[in-house]
């Protein structure tokens, strides 16, 4: 277990979790596939596709914990959130909805090519309507569907994509880093280099500030460089998704108690790498496909081809290029995603 800070602590949560953490376990076989000497870099995974039973859990339920308890406060009656055809995002919106008695309206964006007949109807599509949420067209301007349901007699609550640019989406994943560091006490390790995919950004943005605020407490000499390592699963350039982070750590830093955020997390804090998004968001290439079918053969750990996929895709990429040689422990952050798998049925 784990103690937050004032005024960290003090912000309202609503427990969606589990009650014990999501689990770290050692890849020995990917250890054994990607060390060889004189590197002696061990390869480790955070569960966060175990973190709930709603849904198959995945990140997003740890950033919804403190957006709920904000819609909770304010008499929402009804989710809107919008993503991807296939967003694990609104999945896990749609299931907190069903949880709590919320009505969920979500509003798909068909951002990816069809890769398959199953895209449409499969996966994550699957499971909205088995949570008996409502899809409607996506149109970028959300006033419009707000406006609809307020006249029907509902109290929406608007969540962005990916719950990254709400002003508490950075909140859970700072509360990770309270996680691990205890988790890490616990086990005698400690992880040098984390890394995660990135698509919005308010995941690894709450890494860096929660790490941040960890670190300043540090005594001097005991302070330990800790790299986070975002693999880009989308086009988008680079600097825009850089830009986007760090104005999302800067604000939670502000919310959770970092001593000047605005200087204390600077661009070298936010380290990204595009050459794994296989080309754009929800596109699988070759490579990531491989990566997919090496984790599963290898460890019996499943990982989705849009988000998870694209991060091992990177971690090996990394780690056959030797940028991961000087590194004692990596940790895999898996985010979740799984369900999207029957989405792309050729993906063996």
């Amino acid at each position: 277990m784990f103690t937050l800070p004032s005024p960290f602590s003090d912000i309202p949560r609503e427990p969606l979790l589990y009650a014990h953490p999501s689990p770290i376990e050692p890849l020995h076989r990917v250890t054994s596939a990607f060390t060889s000497a004189p590197s002696q870099t061990k390869y480790w995974i955070k569960r966060e596709d175990s973190n709930s039973g709603l849904a198959f859990g995945g990140n997003k339920i740890r950033k919804l914990e403190y957006v709920l308890s904000d819609a909770l406060k304010n008499g929402a009656t009804t989710l809107v959130t919008t993503g991807g055809l296939q967003s694990n995002h609104m999945r896990q919106v749609a299931a907190v909805a069903a949880k709590y008695g919320f009505k969920a309206h979500l509003l798909p964006e068909d951002r990816v090519s069809p890769v398959s007949p199953e895209y449409h109807t499969l996966g994550n599509i699957q499971i909205t309507h088995l949570l008996s949420a409502t899809h409607s067209p996506y149109d970028s301007d959300v006033s419009a569907t707000l406006a609809s349901l307020t006249s029907a007699g509902e109290t929406p609550y608007w969540i962005p994509a990916g719950a990254s640019l709400h002003p508490l989406g950075g909140l859970g994943y700072a509360r990770f880093a309270f996680e691990v560091a205890a988790q890490e006490n616990e086990m005698g390790v400690f992880f040098d280099t984390i890394i995660l995919p990135v698509g919005s950004g308010s995941t690894i943005a709450g890494m860096i500030a929660g790490f941040k605020l960890l670190s300043s407490w540090a005594q001097d000499g005991e302070q330990k460089e800790r790299k986070i390592i975002g693999i880009e699963i989308t086009a988008r350039p680079v600097d825009f998704t850089r830009s986007q982070i760090l104005n999302i750590a800067r604000h939670t830093g502000v919310l959770i108690g970092l001593p000047n955020p605005s200087t204390s997390i600077t661009e070298k804090d936010v380290i990204l790498d595009d050459n794994y998004n296989g080309g754009s968001y929800g596109f699988v290439d070759k490579k990531t496909k491989e990566a997919v079918k090496m984790l599963a053969s290898l460890e019996g750990i499943l990982v989705d081809p849009v988000y998870t996929g694209k991060a091992v895709t990177g971690m090996i990429g990394k780690a056959k290029k030797g940028e991961l040689s000087g590194s004692e422990n990596v940790l895999f952050v898996h985010t979740g995603g799984v369900p999207a798998l029957s989405a792309y049925p050729d993906v063996m």
